[in-house]
């Protein structure tokens, strides 16, 4: 059986961006460098009612909250909805939220989100978390 090897310091052979990779720990071990993008309630959060039509994209929300981590869009309109990411789609194409239903996304603040109903004006919930 073979034994894996304990390594104790870098190996200075591996080039320089490999070498950014990897961190001696406490005690002495090789680790990998890990970065946490924070997501979720951290500095404050916001939450906004917008209301859409079925003849033109809305942004959601209209002007994002600064720093913005996160999105969820509720619908609790009585009618569906759809979202996407492009606000010249000129038809209903898109992401359906069913009424009574809701969309969790990681986003940043320069990710714009719109909407369109499927008829008729319907308000939405915006909570957005930084």
């Amino acid at each position: 059986m073979s034994q894996i090897p304990t390594f104790t310091t870098l190996d200075f052979n591996l080039n320089t961006l490999e070498k950014g990779k990897f961190a001696l720990d406490s005690e002495g071990e090789v680790v990998i460098r890990t970065f946490a993008k924070a997501s979720g309630l951290n500095t404050g959060g916001k939450i906004t009612e917008v209301t859409i039509n079925d003849s033109s994209w809305t942004a959601l929300p209209t002007t994002a909250l600064s720093g913005r981590n996160a999105l969820s869009i509720q619908n609790l309109s009585g009618g569906e909805i759809k979202i996407n990411y492009d606000n010249t789609v000129g038809t209903y194409t898109g992401i359906v939220i069913q009424n009574g239903a809701e969309r969790y996304y990681d986003v940043g603040e320069t990710i714009i989100i719109y909407a369109k109903s499927l008829s008729g004006n319907r308000t939405i919930n915006i909570e957005e978390l930084a």
